[in-house]
């Protein structure tokens, strides 16, 4: 009798976590922002969303959304106020391009995602996204090189790779002296 139980409550847990998944993915699917993407169970990551994909990511339980965009770079519509209306929390952390990939938008970024529920991370593509993903794991989460920038294109990281790579080998430069 008790190896049935086990049974019954193993068979549970895995359709509550096929469920779960599937819920997710769903979201994730609906949204049409580009390279979106779930990242990790607490990260969607992605480029730019539209009004109605902050209605979907809102329904689908995402509690804050990061924007990585600099001011004055998207002008559709005013997507602070769209994400507070909908019951979101809105974080924007200016971040222009290659010049800034750096430590100090690294803190802004890492102090952004830690302790969050669910959130949307996002910038135009998701290139930043990644970049800034890559330069935590390095050097919040002590990944070397190359696990780090694995982390960064796991995320979004594309054409900034290069300048991931520099910030991290000038920066242990410094510290290594």
């Amino acid at each position: 009798m008790i190896k049935e139980i086990k049974i019954f409550t193993a068979f549970l847990i895995l359709i509550t976590s096929l469920s779960c998944n599937s819920q997710e993915n769903k979201a994730v699917e609906q949204i049409s922002a580009k390279n979106v993407q779930q990242f990790t169970d607490q990260f969607i990551v992605g480029g730019q969303p539209s009004e109605n994909d902050l209605v979907i990511l809102s329904k689908s339980g995402i509690k804050t959304v990061i924007n990585l965009r600099d001011h004055g770079e998207f002008n559709d519509f005013n997507e602070k106020e769209k994400v507070e209306a909908l019951g979101m929390n809105y974080i924007s952390i200016p971040i222009a391009g290659a010049s800034g990939i750096n430590i100090m938008n690294l803190k802004l970024f890492s102090k952004a995602i830690a302790h969050q529920d669910q959130a949307f991370v996002h910038c135009a593509s998701g290139n930043r996204v990644g970049a800034m993903f890559a330069l935590d794991a390095h050097f919040n989460h002590n990944k070397n090189l190359e696990a780090a920038v694995a982390i960064g294109k796991s995320s979004g990281l594309t054409r900034l790779d290069a300048t991931v790579r520099k910030v991290i080998i000038n920066k242990n430069r410094i510290t290594d002296k």
